[in-house]
């Protein structure tokens, strides 16, 4: 019992702003998130749960799509909106223009040791390909892939300190090529 109240806590919020994406209004998205929970309460739910945002996450959309459904075949069909999120290109200028997170990054850049940082300026400034590194470096294939590997890992790692801009470097680093 306190496990699913200190859930509801703590991702109630997350679940309703959930529902009210897939086009609930506000009192319908509270009370399915409420049904929700007391469905939860009546099932035996083990404490050995890992992640319980992706737990609850994964179920509580389930349960929005079985709602769908159901309502579809009473014949009261409720358009579910597709999630209207901004386009890759709109999302780096966003990123591109936050002077905050830039020199963040920066400094964490330039805590790299020089073999890492040369790799990623070529790799991810320059947009050069890892054959053509290879061919200006004289390193091999693998301590090309090694360097880059590393440097990410290491900014990861600098960038820890404050997770929300953990989260941003890596959404960053997933879309350049």
């Amino acid at each position: 019992m306190l496990l699913i109240d200190s859930w509801y806590t703590d991702f109630k919020a997350k679940l309703q702003a959930i529902a009210c994406h897939f086009g609930y209004t506000i009192q319908e998205a509270e009370d399915t998130v409420q049904q929700f929970f007391l469905d939860l309460l009546q099932k035996n739910i083990s404490q050995d749960i890992q992640n319980p945002e992706a737990y609850l996450v994964t179920a509580f959309k389930r349960r929005l799509i079985d709602l769908h459904r159901s309502q579809q075949r009473k014949g009261s069909y409720r358009e579910i909106e597709t999630f209207n999120l901004p386009s890759a290109q709109e999302i780096i200028e966003k990123l591109e223009t936050d002077t905050a997170l830039i020199n963040h990054i920066a400094a964490a850049y330039k805590k790299l040791p020089a073999r890492f940082r040369r790799v990623i300026y070529m790799k991810y400034y320059q947009g050069y390909s890892t054959e053509k590194i290879v061919a200006l470096t004289g390193l091999t294939h693998q301590t090309v892939y090694n360097n880059l590997s590393k440097g990410i890992q290491h900014l990861r790692q600098n960038l820890k300190k404050d997770a929300v801009l953990e989260k941003l470097v890596n959404f960053i680093l997933i879309l350049l090529p």
